[in-house]
């Protein structure tokens, strides 16, 4: 049972004191039990997307909140970023003229409003990020150092999770993961990042470091690849999100896809183990529909119907809803 500590300020003005009681503001008893693969969330597609005018295509008929309302209101703890080379950083929105709209139009600015949403809420379960270079990025190493410079701004080393730090003393990642992800008490209030995409940018992401060593971003792949940590099957249905989530793999599949309600899809996720379900419905209002995507007695993760051990709560998880 998750044990919260109230904290009270006392007179003084004790800066040890206040920066102690501030670390101690949440406590979660199983921090060294649980891992990260026995949470399941919510997650959006495109997360930073706002309606276009005119709206070009009927599937971009939408706008998500921003991303700490996201955080805050709808318990989304996986997001998708589109990145374009932009002049002097990197540019986030889905295609240039027709799909430019965006919550948060730089990188640095949606680093910005997470890193300031996680410093007001200590103790949340580690934010997950797909980076997707789009087609106005060049896949080269050059590319990604400017991109991994960005995260290190707006972030800090210690709050980015690594590849290095997973893979530890195993040969490969595959192998480390299959062995078991850290416990939540060594990733709360941090950020994991990768990057979506199975073609060039992640195969010129790999050219110059092929187990991800001093990388800051992970790359997608699937069981039986020796640098895979992170999967994406979009297809819940998919013999690939079993195969992936028993190899210790980061599972995440789409509870819906092209704006369209799919409750039986959504089931279909909710059963299959993957640890982030990302949706276009998280909450109300972001488009004309009225059907919302929800993580069934999240708090607002809940435990991994497949994966976690029959000591976990969803309180244990995390509990700031």
């Amino acid at each position: 049972m998750l044990s919260l500590l109230l904290l009270a300020c006392q007179g003084g003005s004790d800066t040890a004191d206040t920066d102690a009681a501030a670390e101690a503001a949440w406590s979660y008893p199983l921090d060294d039990e649980l891992r990260l693969t026995h949470v399941q969330v919510k997650g959006t597609h495109n997360s930073y997307h706002q309606r276009p005018d005119p709206v070009a295509v009927g599937e971009w008929d939408y706008s998500h909140a921003p991303l700490d309302v996201q955080l805050d209101d709808q318990g989304v703890r996986q997001f998708e970023l589109d990145l374009h080379a932009g002049d002097g950083g990197w540019a986030v929105y889905h295609a240039p003229l027709i799909d430019q709209e965006s919550s948060c139009p730089a990188l640095s600015h949606c680093l910005e409003v997470l890193a300031a949403w996680s410093a007001d809420h200590g103790g949340h379960l580690p934010i997950f990020i797909f980076l997707e270079p789009k087609e106005t990025v060049e896949a080269s190493d050059e590319a990604y150092r400017t991109m991994e410079e960005e995260l290190l701004a707006g972030l800090g080393a210690d709050a980015i999770v690594t590849p290095d730090e997973i893979r530890g003393d195993a040969e490969t990642l595959a192998d480390a993961v299959a062995e078991g992800w850290p416990t939540l008490g060594s990733l709360r209030g941090r950020f994991i990042f990768a990057m979506l995409d199975s073609g060039e940018h992640r195969d010129a992401y790999l050219a110059a470091s092929p187990m991800l060593e001093g990388r800051l971003i992970f790359a997608e792949g699937h069981a039986g690849d020796a640098w895979a940590a992170v999967a994406k099957p979009d297809d819940p249905y998919s013999a690939q999100v079993a195969a992936d989530v028993a190899a210790g793999l980061l599972v995440r599949t789409r509870a819906d896809g092209g704006l369209v309600e799919d409750p039986d899809r959504l089931e279909v996720a909710l059963s299959s183990g993957a640890h982030f379900l990302s949706t276009d419905f998280p909450g109300e209002g972001v488009s004309d529909s009225d059907y919302v995507v929800e993580v069934p007695d999240g708090t607002p993760a809940r435990c991994n119907p497949v994966t976690a051990p029959a000591s976990c709560t969803s309180a244990a998880l995390e509990a700031l809803r």
